[in-house]
């Protein structure tokens, strides 16, 4: 009985929403001719307030200006170049013909002593002559690695120098490497021929071709002052 009842008062409670939007929708039903008539009204007051302006106070509209006349182009005729006669001129130009005497005085004899004749240079010493191929001599390497000094006389605080004699080949390697004095004996003799197994010198040149010579070399072993005994 309820659900009945409630049923029923939503379905009146829709018509009656219903009713009232259709209502707010309708228009209204006044008299049609009442907007024509306020119209014509405002109509024919704005006519009237127009017509009774002042004409002098109506804006003027501007005058448009007047297009320039267009400007006539002259043509001047350039004058033409007047042609200059021609003038020759003949002037006469004197020939002068002097005689010119020209005196040549006699060449003065040179007076000044004559240079004395060069000293003749001192005539050249004869250049050493090359030591035979089986004599020594003291050569200065091109690649000169030092020795190393022996541990041994090193921390013995002892100096010394090796004398070598060895045979330069022509492509600059030494061979024939020997002691020809030691000072002292038996302790810088190994190093000292280590070190001059590796240098390298410049061959010796006859007739353009390089030859092998003998050659000595002295090595001398010091020690720095800050590590002598």
């Amino acid at each position: 009985m309820r659900l009945l009842l409630s049923f029923i008062g939503a379905v009146l409670v829709a018509l009656a929403l219903f009713t009232l939007m259709v209502l707010l929708i309708m228009p209204p039903t006044d008299d049609p001719q009442a907007p024509q008539e306020l119209l014509r009204i405002g109509v024919v007051r704005s006519v009237s307030d127009t017509a009774s302006e002042d004409p002098s106070q109506q804006l003027q509209r501007p005058e448009r200006p007047e297009p320039p006349e267009p400007v006539t182009e002259l043509q001047v005729d350039a004058p033409t170049a007047q042609q200059m006669p021609d003038l020759q001129l003949q002037i006469e130009v004197p020939q002068l013909q002097n005689a010119l005497s020209l005196s040549v005085a006699p060449a003065q004899s040179d007076l000044r002593p004559a240079p004395a004749a060069p000293a003749p240079a001192p005539a050249p010493s004869p250049a050493a002559a090359a030591p035979p191929p089986g004599s020594a001599e003291e050569v200065t390497p091109l690649v000169d690695i030092p020795p190393n000094y022996p541990r041994r006389a090193q921390s013995a605080g002892i100096e010394g120098e090796v004398t070598l004699r060895f045979t330069i080949t022509p492509d600059g390697k030494v061979e024939n490497l020997r002691v020809i004095a030691a000072e002292p004996p038996g302790v810088f003799e190994r190093e000292a021929r280590r070190a001059v197994s590796r240098w390298r010198f410049s061959p010796r040149r006859e007739n353009g071709r390089a030859v092998a010579r003998d050659a000595t070399k002295t090595l001398y072993f010091r020690m720095e002052k800050g590590r002598r005994r």
